[in-house]
């Protein structure tokens, strides 16, 4: 597999405490991968490092930090989205992605942020319990400050790299 880039917000302090401990216990309990607590703000970039890391410059200086809020769990039936926080749909994060995608990506597929807490392909029961018995101390708050460019030689989390990391300054 080529490279892929993508954009992630990701947590900070207390918060990405919290939410690794959650992801690192469910990938424990469930055999699934550990990976870093963030909200994708853009996946799979096309074009070139080199490209994709001047305009990931040029979307932090036309960027102010974003505040990230964690709503209810949700799931669903792929991979990457098995079981995940919702994010609320503030105008600054959908404003991000909008002009995130401007300078990336012409792709008007939806969006739907959302802070993953386990990877995998597991019965629509177990992920139901799942979410059920989630704490609430995992709908917090945090205040994303930079751009985290995340380059991606496999789908295995472990092969998943932050090259670049850009604060967002606008």
């Amino acid at each position: 597999m080529a490279n892929t880039y993508h954009l992630w917000l990701a947590p900070t302090g207390p918060a990405y405490d919290i939410l690794m401990e959650a992801i690192t216990d469910l990938s424990r309990a469930y055999h699934a991968p550990v990976f870093e607590p963030h909200v994708t703000l853009l996946g799979s970039l096309p074009s070139t490092v080199e490209d994709i890391s001047v305009r990931c410059l040029e979307l932090g200086e036309s960027l102010s930090p974003i505040d990230i809020l964690l709503t209810e769990p949700g799931l669903a039936d792929q991979y990457f989205q098995c079981v995940f926080l919702k994010t609320q749909e503030t105008t600054a994060l959908m404003n991000a992605h909008e002009l995130a995608r401007k300078t990336f990506v012409k792709d008007p597929s939806p969006y739907m942020p959302h802070l993953s807490l386990l990877y995998g392909h597991y019965s629509l029961e177990l992920k139901d319990r799942i979410t059920s018995t989630l704490s609430q101390n995992l709908r917090i708050n945090f205040t994303s400050d930079m751009i985290h460019l995340i380059r991606s030689k496999s789908e295995h989390p472990v092969d998943w790299t932050s090259i670049l990391t850009v604060p967002l300054s606008g």
